[in-house]
């Protein structure tokens, strides 16, 4: 029994630690300082455990001492679904630095759970020794099977469970295992741990429940993957009349995808509306592939009978979207249907441009890893040159980065345009936010294949050729909404200043994102 409670210990520890990332999502985000924090937290946690749990063993060696660490863990995995919500909300109103609040939502949230972990292996240890002689076979065997409960876990819970049940479902799911684990290695005091073990049961169920419950009162709905943590809720637009909108979500204070819900075809957010810039530089456009899914409003605008492109019935319109969780969440809330112009591949945008050889009229790029960033791999030179191998001769390539253009907030912009210019025949940027040029915003940086005239832009904006673009192609209609953004001033958004940027381009070798977008990260 012994050795199975240490392979399973080692198992669900791995499956906490995995799972982490997704409870810690919704306060802090899911960008590479959070998975440190919480992996240094965790690590930290279990090395004090095993200190405290050594030394309580030599003290005081029996089963019930290993009883009683599996059951702290199992109360501690309990204690981690039931207040997490309050730790998180917590940390997100009370502490403005991510750093510092990634660590303090780790130690929170996840402390306890793992010092009791950490005093699991040296109290087995302890008990399995019967002789010096083989205390070396003894100690190396049980850690070889901690390690293999390890791999096991890692492998199930970023493969299966995340994929299948919900984050407090797999916390619950882990305190029952521990308590279950507790009542196995002792018999002494087996009642208190029992009673433990039936709240934990009442507990997990409790919590599906409520899940379902939520969902059907229309409240916040939770989808997990093994990428994204992603929340759907429902609110009012007050700047525009009060309109009811329905919101996608992946990490903390930001949306990431909009629809009205009675105009579903409508562009929500504003800096989408800047890709009808690509229609517009490209009137002919038929071959559209969109790096980055989310929740589909583009592809569903540029399919829907608003579309700006000139033959509709032609359009070809490629997704990458690296989550099926982002495609079936757009299916089942945002409106997205089936058309035989749709293409989905879901894979990562960098591997997909790596091996794909057909080239399209425009290529639009909308992929982040958190809701600041553009992931490294996506804006390097190297992408650059692949990006440009997917654009058709006359084509464009529209990317949308969160940066300043200007000014120490203007790094990430910066890098990404040095490392587009050499592959492109001209880069110009729009400032879609319609702030100054240092002040952070969603800027559309659009890269060309060939060097165009301004004139034939100016003309085509001058008649309408595409028009109020939020809801309607054409000239501008009275019944636009009032959010809408004319075609002539996003052309005059266009920054103006030098593009000549200090900042070293990226590079699949060196691109330093998180350090370039610090400011967002205060934010």
């Amino acid at each position: 029994m012994l050795e199975l409670t240490v392979f399973f210990s080692g198992a669900l520890v791995m499956v906490l630690e995995m799972v982490g990332a997704r409870v810690l999502a919704p306060y802090v985000g899911t960008s590479a300082i959070v998975w440190t924090s919480l992996i240094g937290v965790v690590l930290a946690c279990l090395a004090l455990g095993a200190w405290a749990g050594g030394r309580m063993a030599d003290r005081h060696l029996s089963r019930r001492g290993l009883a009683l660490a599996l059951a702290g863990a199992g109360l501690g995995c309990a204690l981690t679904a039931l207040c997490h919500p309050l730790v998180g909300q917590w940390v997100t109103e009370g502490i403005g630095n991510l750093y510092v609040a990634a660590v303090a939502a780790a130690v929170g949230i996840f402390a306890l759970p793992a010092l009791f972990f950490g005093a699991i292996s040296p109290y087995a240890i302890r008990l399995r020794i019967g002789s010096v002689d083989t205390a070396g076979a003894t100690v190396g065997r049980l850690y070889a099977l901690s390690t293999a409960g390890s791999i096991l876990g890692t492998f199930l819970g970023g493969f299966v469970l995340i994929s299948f049940f919900g984050s407090a479902s797999i916390l619950w799911g882990v305190a029952v295992c521990m308590m279950a684990l507790s009542l196995c290695n002792a018999a002494r005091g087996g009642k208190v741990r029992a009673a433990l073990l039936s709240l934990c049961l009442i507990g997990a169920v409790m919590n599906g429940m409520y899940g379902s419950w939520q969902e059907n009162r229309g409240g916040v709905r939770l989808v997990e993957s093994p990428y994204n943590s992603i929340r759907v809720y429902e609110g009012m637009d007050w700047g525009e009349g009060g309109r009811a909108v329905r919101l996608m979500a992946t990490d903390p204070g930001y949306s990431q995808s909009g629809m009205y819900l009675e105009a579903p075809n409508e562009l929500y957010f504003r800096y989408t509306q800047f890709y009808a810039l690509g229609p517009h530089f490209v009137p002919g456009a038929s071959r559209v592939l969109m790096l980055g899914g989310g929740g589909y409003s583009v592809p569903k605008w540029l399919l829907s009978e608003q579309t700006p492109l000139a033959k509709p019935a032609d359009a070809r319109v490629t997704v990458v979207e690296l989550d099926p969780a982002m495609t079936d969440t757009a299916r089942r809330w945002f409106a997205l249907r089936d058309d035989p112009r749709l293409t989905v591949r879901h894979e990562d945008a960098r591997a997909f441009l790596n091996r794909q050889r057909e080239q399209y009229d425009l290529v639009f790029v909308d992929v982040f890893n958190s809701h600041y960033a553009v992931p490294f791999q996506m804006g390097t030179r190297e992408a650059a040159a692949a990006l440009r191998k997917a654009v058709a001769p006359g084509g464009v390539m529209l990317m949308n980065v969160i940066s300043a253009v200007e000014g120490p907030d203007g790094q990430l912009f910066q890098s990404i345009f040095n490392a587009l210019e050499p592959s492109f025949a001209e880069v110009r940027v729009y400032l879609a936010g319609g702030e100054a040029p240092d002040r952070l915003q969603n800027l559309m940086v659009a890269a060309f294949a060939e060097r165009r005239e301004d004139s034939a832009f100016v003309a085509n904006a001058d008649a309408g050729v595409v028009g109020s673009v939020a809801n309607g192609t054409g000239a501008a209609t009275a019944g636009r909404s009032p959010g809408a953004v004319e075609l002539s001033n996003m052309l005059a958004s266009r920054y103006t200043g030098p593009l000549t940027f200090a900042s070293p381009a990226l590079t699949d070798d060196f691109a330093p994102v998180e350090r370039y977008t610090l400011v967002l990260l205060r934010q």
